[in-house]
């Protein structure tokens, strides 16, 4: 049985991912923000007001992880806990105004870094990578649950 490891989309998604998060990592720096706290902030910033396993959904950091980090961004005042609105028993996380102005700051360098990505690609090819991105994702649920 033979198996090219260039020809498989596992492989190449990974690739891609890694090269990028690494040259975005480096762009981070000078913000004092790592790859991870730049995925929450973002999505807090697209989202306001979200759980702890919500982020932890949205971002794909697990939860140990995750948690962590958010004390350190607390710590830095980036993000704040308050009771949920809905929920008195739960916590939500939130940008403070302090981690709006950052995400604010990357958000341009983070849009450059998809222009490059997705240069060659007419906007309807994006879009299909962006649906069909989507659905693998989704479609990795069914080897999550046998873990």
């Amino acid at each position: 049985m033979s198996h090219d490891l260039q020809e498989s989309i596992p492989y190449l998604l990974a690739r891609a991912g890694i090269r990028t998060g690494q040259a975005f990592t480096v762009e981070l720096k000078p913000f004092d923000m790592s790859l991870n706290e730049w995925r929450v902030c973002a999505t807090l910033r697209h989202q306001p007001s979200q759980r702890i396993g919500e982020v932890a959904q949205h971002t794909s950091i697990d939860a140990s992880t995750l948690s962590r980090l958010i004390d350190a961004m607390i710590k830095r005042r980036l993000v704040v806990r308050e009771r949920d609105s809905v929920d008195a028993r739960a916590r939500s996380l939130h940008l403070t105004p302090k981690g709006e102005e950052l995400v604010d700051r990357v958000i341009p360098l983070a849009q450059m870094y998809e222009r490059v990505a997705l240069a060659g690609l007419s906007a309807e090819e994006a879009n299909t990578l962006r649906g069909f991105l989507a659905r693998i994702y989704d479609n990795m649920d069914m080897l999550n649950h046998r873990a």
